[in-house]
């Protein structure tokens, strides 16, 4: 067997790892989205692919991050200052925000 391929699939667990995410994670999200279309059972296909679409780009502690900061801030008082004022905080819910869009559009979510 050749060494890079043997290096590729000693390394190929972990990669494929990296982008897992909890089954808890993905209906939790599925769940979120199909409230937000009540009585349309076509988006647990459309939820279900949009949050696949995420996992490929994000990490799942980088989604849980991301995920939060885009939900707070509009979070007012003090509390959502902690969401709202860093820079680093507004980068990582821009990212969430552009990457879930791209998500919606590609699985046709409204």
């Amino acid at each position: 067997m050749k060494p890079w391929l043997v290096a590729f699939l000693a390394l190929a667990p972990a990669w494929a790892l990296a982008h897992e995410y909890p089954t808890t994670g993905l209906v939790e999200y599925v769940l979120e989205c199909m409230y937000k279309h009540p009585n349309q059972q076509e988006y647990l296909y459309k939820c279900s692919c949009a949050i696949d679409v995420i996992a490929k780009k994000m990490k799942y502690d980088e989604f849980v991050e991301a995920s939060t900061a885009a939900r707070h801030q509009s979070l007012a008082g003090e509390r959502g200052g902690a969401f709202r004022d860093p820079d680093e905080m507004r980068k990582l819910a821009k990212k969430f925000n552009d990457i879930q869009a791209n998500a919606n559009k590609e699985c046709f979510i409204k």
